[in-house]
């Protein structure tokens, strides 16, 4: 693969996932954390805002989102991965940890939360799991909510997708040694977003547009 392998064997041992992400991002976890978070809750100054984070892991963004007087309920699928929040967070007002995979955001209220987050887990879902999650994300916001979003993706510019099989050759090497195969990173998330009723707000990008964070808002 190269970043799900990765992600999957990262996973696999939650005392080592955090720095493994450092190490699959060349450094840039914190600052698109950081990113993500703040653009989640940017637009609910007011009141702390309610947040729904898909895919947690061990909590990194769910620290950064409480730190913004967000109110978080955060869902994982894995209970390794939950434990190790847990410990992290431990009871945290506010914060909220399920047990339960990203398409089963279909079981909460529509227009319950202020914001939708999700770093790093977008590419490891089917184009028809995304599909899915983003038409039940634009249903469970509420109006004036936000998506953000912070994952791998294709680089837009010509340079850039030149410099991309360079900055991916040491991922792609290390998930075919582990699982024997190559994943790709989202091909195009702005027009998946578009297909679920968001408009894009901002995007922002790091080494050289191989990451990307993308903020959307639903489409009037």
């Amino acid at each position: 693969m190269s970043t799900l392998a990765l992600m999957r064997l990262l996973e696999s041992a939650p005392e080592r996932y955090d720095r493994g992400m450092r190490w699959l991002t060349l450094g840039r976890v914190d600052a698109i954390r950081a990113a993500l978070a703040e653009a989640a809750v940017a637009a609910h100054a007011a009141e702390p805002p309610a947040v729904l984070e898909i895919g947690c892991g061990t909590g990194a963004l769910t620290a950064e989102l409480l730190a913004r007087d967000a109110r978080v309920t955060a869902l994982d699928e894995s209970p390794e991965m939950l434990e190790r929040a847990r410990a992290r967070l431990h009871d945290a007002p506010g914060l909220e940890f399920l047990e339960r995979t990203a398409s089963e955001i279909d079981h909460f209220p529509d227009a319950s939360f202020d914001a939708v987050v999700a770093s790093f887990s977008f590419s490891e879902m089917s184009h028809g799991e995304r599909a899915f999650v983003l038409r039940e994300a634009a249903k469970k916001l509420r109006p004036g909510g936000r998506l953000a979003i912070a994952d791998e993706v294709r680089p837009r510019s010509p340079v850039a997708r030149l410099l991309f099989p360079v900055i991916r050759a040491p991922q792609a090497a290390l998930g075919w040694l582990i699982v024997g195969s190559v994943s790709h990173p989202l091909p195009d998330l702005e027009s998946e977003l578009a297909a679920a009723g968001f408009r894009m707000v901002a995007r922002r990008g790091w080494l050289g547009g191989h990451l990307a964070l993308f903020v959307a808002e639903l489409a009037s």
